[in-house]
């Protein structure tokens, strides 16, 4: 595959990628799974989302068509819990505010890569160092910090065995050397919304929650592997 691949890093205080199974507590994912990079990317680039006319709009889906996204964890993973006040809108007489926990990520960075359609529009704006509107770790009060690490070409990884620093969608006929990888951790995370927000597909992932350590693969079935810079990078398929 011919191609360039743009590459930058999203940071910030904290962040925090609701689980969608959650209820009265919040829970995070540890990184931002496709759907919430769909959405940075759409931020970054001003690709208006409809939401101004229904809230769950997500207008922006229709030009992620034929871009892929890979995410690294780049340091290590500290969770923090709070607890937010919310207005109480089903007993507001009785109490009028409540309070929900919420699971954080705090101090987090990562690692985003990005290719295919959407690839040249990001990284115009990406090295010009601005966006157009705020892009954010999941809710809009995690504001995040983005720093450009630059553009690579499309370079496939051919070796046997394969060290991946970054988070790895899994395949069936993925062999894992899990004594070598120091254990993994295993995720379902959703993968692509339609242009009202309604989830259409997850992916189960694997990931290692220390940058320090690599997913190390035998076999890897059907899964790109390329490398981007010093970094081996295992990518999610095309929206």
């Amino acid at each position: 595959m011919n191609s360039t691949v743009t590459v930058f890093e999203a940071s910030g205080s904290i962040a925090m990628f609701r689980k969608p199974y959650t209820t009265t507590s919040s829970v995070s994912f540890a990184f931002p799974p496709p759907t919430a990079i769909a959405g940075m990317i759409a931020a970054i680039t001003g690709i208006e989302n409809g939401s101004g006319k229904d809230a769950s709009n997500a207008h922006y889906w229709q030009y992620m068509n034929g871009t892929r996204v890979a995410v690294r964890i780049m340091d290590e993973l500290k969770w923090q819990k709070h607890s937010l006040n919310f207005t109480n809108t089903k007993d507001p007489q009785k109490n009028p505010r409540i309070q929900v926990k919420h699971q954080f990520v705090g101090s987090p960075r990562y690692r985003i890569y990005v290719a295919g359609e959407m690839e040249k529009r990001l990284r115009d704006l990406l090295e010009s160092a601005c966006f157009i509107y705020t892009p954010c770790l999941g809710t809009a009060y995690a504001i995040a910090d983005l720093h450009y690490i630059g553009s690579f070409p499309w370079q496939p990884v051919v070796d046997d065995l394969i060290g991946v620093d970054s988070v790895v969608p899994w395949d069936e006929d993925l062999d894992v050397d899990v004594l070598r990888s120091e254990g993994i951790f295993r995720e379902i995370v959703p993968f692509k919304f339609d242009q009202e927000r309604t989830l259409i597909e997850s992916k189960t992932v694997l990931y290692q929650p220390s940058p320090k350590n690599k997913i190390y693969l035998r076999q890897r079935g059907g899964l790109d592997v390329t490398q981007c810079g010093e970094d081996v990078v295992a990518w999610f398929p095309p929206w």
